[in-house]
């Protein structure tokens, strides 16, 4: 996209509220969360991974997917440019038909996050946040309020009572009893809660480890990975050295090697029958 001319407006982001609500009347704070969260959609940008760093070349730098344009002071009502004005269009169409049938959409992980920070902002604003082609008049995409990702959850993840193994490497909390683990499936830490002081200062001993434990677990649907758990119990490491462990697998039967007179031909003969 030219940087010099300037673009045509695809689509526009509208917050429908109380009477008189003006652009300006909008925390920056909040207009920066949905508009990120929108362009996460559009980009497929992982969560929590948008672009942030300012140590890089200016040429490294991505190319936004949208570009904010007109505000007038009609609404709270944002106009945006997009790279790919149909494939911007078409995939925000798919979000609006998800919203409409929540429980039979097929959410993944970066739109569940992008609609919790939309609904949450929308929730902080008390609007409906909508999306619409071009401008205020335009066809509407999307609608998302301050329950859409409460209905969405209800159908996108799937929860019960299960174990889960990985490396310890957090625990506690300024506030909440809470612990992180690094799954061998997932790059991202997993934060979960803790049931119990006593099960935090357990864990606390186990610090940097591998162990399993129990609880509630929410994994999302789509993709079958674990989002959270609630922990409820834990399962003590096994001590011990590699030594003592090929002590009982002796013990267990691997001393009848002790009765063959010669190993090397006991097994060539076993490979020919």
């Amino acid at each position: 996209m030219s940087t010099t001319k300037k673009p045509a407006p695809v689509f526009a982001v509208r917050l429908v509220g109380p009477p008189g609500i003006k652009p300006w009347s909008i925390p920056a704070r909040v207009l920066t969360r949905i508009v990120n969260a929108v362009q996460q959609i559009i980009e497929r940008t992982e969560p929590d991974e948008l672009f942030d760093s300012e140590e890089e070349d200016a040429e490294k730098r991505p190319t936004s997917a949208i570009q904010l344009l007109n505000v007038t002071s009609a609404s709270a009502a944002y106009q945006f440019a997009a790279v790919d004005g149909t494939s911007a269009l078409r995939i925000l169409g798919e979000i609006g038909a998800g919203l409409s049938n929540p429980r039979q959409a097929d959410w993944d992980e970066v739109n569940l996050s992008a609609i919790y920070d939309i609904s949450a902002a929308a929730k902080a604003l008390d609007v409906t946040v909508e999306i619409r082609e071009k401008d205020k008049k335009g066809n509407i995409l999307a609608a998302i309020t301050p329950q859409s990702y409460k209905e969405i959850s209800e159908g996108a993840f799937v929860t019960g009572e299960s174990s889960v193994y990985g490396y310890l490497e957090r625990v506690g909390g300024a506030t909440d009893m809470r612990c992180a683990m690094r799954l061998s499936d997932q790059e991202k830490l997993l934060f979960c809660r803790v049931a119990t002081g006593e099960l935090i200062r357990r864990l606390g001993k186990h610090i940097y480890e591998n162990i399993r434990v129990f609880g509630t677990v929410t994994w999302v649907r789509s993709t079958w990975r674990v989002k959270t758990i609630s922990i409820h119990d834990m399962e003590e490491p096994k001590r011990g050295s590699i030594l003592e462990a090929l002590g009982h697998i002796y013990d267990a039967g691997g001393k009848a090697w002790d009765d063959v007179e010669d190993p090397d031909a006991f097994i060539a003969e076993l490979r020919q029958s």
